[in-house]
Order: structure tokens, then sequence, then C-alpha cells
């Protein structure tokens, strides 16, 4: 091969490398809306959000990090025996093309041990972990 068709055959193939998309396109893949965390002065909050999963491939939220707590979990809110009970979860699951919904009541983010007062019109950063999208820093709203 011509040392000029070489490079022509190389430069193609870099393109087309660049032109693929890649499953589940990184930060692209998925879409964290309507994040929000519950105001607190000392102890424990939660901060919940929907999670779009725009790729064709699913994924998986696998941990949550904040330097706002001491230690940041993924738990469930669940009904037991007429009680209110809350368990860690191992992920949050994000079908292709769909989405998670982390509510009160049900999936969240667990802020435990605050390291600082969380004021209601602030934003905290959350670092989002995804078995396949990566990591994704969020900005988030704090409520009363």
């Amino acid at each position: 091969m011509k040392p000029n068709a070489f490079l022509l055959l190389t430069l193609v193939l870099v393109l087309a490398a660049a032109c693929t998309p890649v499953e589940p396109g990184g930060p692209a893949g998925i879409a964290v809306t309507d994040a929000w965390a519950r105001a607190a002065v000392t102890g424990n909050s939660a901060a919940y959000m929907t999670l779009r999963n725009k790729s064709t491939v699913a994924d998986r939220l696998v941990k949550a990090e904040s330097d706002v707590a001491g230690a940041v979990e993924l738990h469930k809110t669940t009904m037991e025996g007429g009680m209110m009970k809350m368990a860690p979860v191992d992920g949050v699951d994000l079908p292709a093309q769909g989405q998670a919904e982390l509510k009160p009541g049900g999936l969240h983010v667990m802020l435990i041990g605050l390291t600082r007062e969380l004021r209601a019109g602030e934003k905290i950063k959350l670092k989002l972990y995804f078995e396949k999208a990566g990591m994704q820093e969020v900005d988030v709203e704090v409520r009363k």
C-alpha cells in the first residue's frame, strides 16, 4: 500500500470511529431533572430527582456522593406492618429509553450525617455514578 493511501485509510477510520455513537453516550445518556433535597439543620436529609435514560441500553445508578454528608446511600422506603421503613438498595435500574423516579416515599438518595446545614434556596453538588454512563455531577436545589 502506498504511504498516501495508508494515511487516507487511517484518516477515514479515525473519522468513522469519531462519528460512531457510543452507548449509552456518557453524561448525555442520562438526563437528571427536578433534583432537590430537603432542607435540614443537622442529622440526615434526602435527595430526589427523575433519571431519564436516553440510551438504547439499560443502565443502573450504583452510587452517589456529596461533600455535604458523611455518607451517601441509595435507599428505598417501604411500608411494613403499617410502618414506614427505609433500607439501602444496591442500585436503581434505568431501562433503555426509560426512567426512574426518586421521590418521597420511594427510592431516594440518603444524605447521612450532614456536615453542614442545608438551607432552602441554596444548591448542593451530588455526584451520581452509573454502570455504563459513568459519573455525572448534578446541582441539587435545597427546598423546605
